[in-house]
């Protein structure tokens, strides 16, 4: 092959080359539903978690595919039994507020912190007299006073 036809041949080799290369890298991430611009949303969820007999744990459970920020409190709520102890756990503040409810209010430091794609995080927990289930709820009335 002559030097002059090396001089054109050879660059367009290495841009085929690295085209197809970008063009692989681009179908096995769109074939594994990635993305560059994200697309997915938070799905921030409570849930009740028993730790042991008459204790259970309140998370927060991001199940969406994108970061997201809590901006509720968490009602927790019993009935037939009574409230031996409760706290709030990273960063958020218990507040009595009645004989078979408490509420998990993030402190104001919280307001901008955000949990991953499937993160748990604890926001407290209740110990009650018996073993009784917990109902827990989202609110964005957030209780100023304990009774």
């Amino acid at each position: 092959m002559s030097p002059a036809a090396k001089k054109i041949l050879i660059p367009f080799i290495v841009v085929d080359g690295i085209f197809f290369a970008a063009l692989a890298v681009w179908l096995i991430h769109r074939q594994h539903g990635g993305s560059i611009l994200p697309t997915g949303k938070a799905d921030i969820q409570i849930e009740p978690r028993p730790l042991e007999a008459r204790l259970t744990e309140i998370d927060l459970i991001n199940k969406g595919d994108a970061p997201g920020s809590p901006d509720f409190a968490v009602n927790v709520t019993w009935s037939d039994v009574d409230l031996v102890s409760s706290e709030g756990l990273n960063h958020y503040t218990e507040i009595d507020t009645g004989r078979r409810s408490v509420q998990f209010q993030p402190q104001p430091s919280q307001q901008n912190v955000t949990f991953a794609a499937r993160e748990r995080r604890a926001v407290g927990w209740v110990k009650l007299t018996d073993d009784v289930a917990v109902h827990v709820e989202a609110t964005h009335e957030f209780a100023t006073t304990q009774p």
